[in-house]
């Protein structure tokens, strides 16, 4: 099992999102990412692809512990003059990538739930 302790898996369920949580998907190449929503089910991260579940939440399990730190928060901005994070280990491995955000201060809010929202324990399958 390579789940932090505490952390519970839960099926996908036809209902609101009550608590903040990361959602874990297999696409149609058989690869799977996650991304962590807020309370309200706004994305505000998302992984790259994993060849395996395990991985997939070998890094979710990371970024929990890591989330908190600001020095792990890659600010950029792209070509379009969008803003957007990166969240990455200490070793620098990029563990998920934000939307775009037309600001600089939107691109901070979402830092700020990213940390406040980034240990919940909850895990969605789908």
């Amino acid at each position: 099992n390579n789940l932090t302790p505490g952390c519970q898996i839960i099926q996908h369920r036809e209902e609101k999102r009550m608590s903040s949580s990361y959602e874990l998907h297999k696409d149609n190449e058989g690869a799977f990412n996650f991304s962590l929503k807020t309370e309200d089910g706004e994305t505000i991260l998302v992984s790259k692809p994993y060849f395996s579940k395990g991985s997939a939440i070998d890094d979710i399990s990371e970024l929990q512990h890591i989330c908190n730190y600001e020095h792990n928060y890659q600010r950029n901005v792209s070509d379009g003059n969008e803003h957007y994070f990166e969240l990455q280990t200490p070793r620098r491995k990029i563990i998920g990538t934000s939307p775009m955000f037309s600001s600089a201060e939107s691109m901070e809010n979402a830092i700020g739930l990213a940390k406040s929202v980034g240990t919940t324990k909850v895990i969605n399958t789908h």
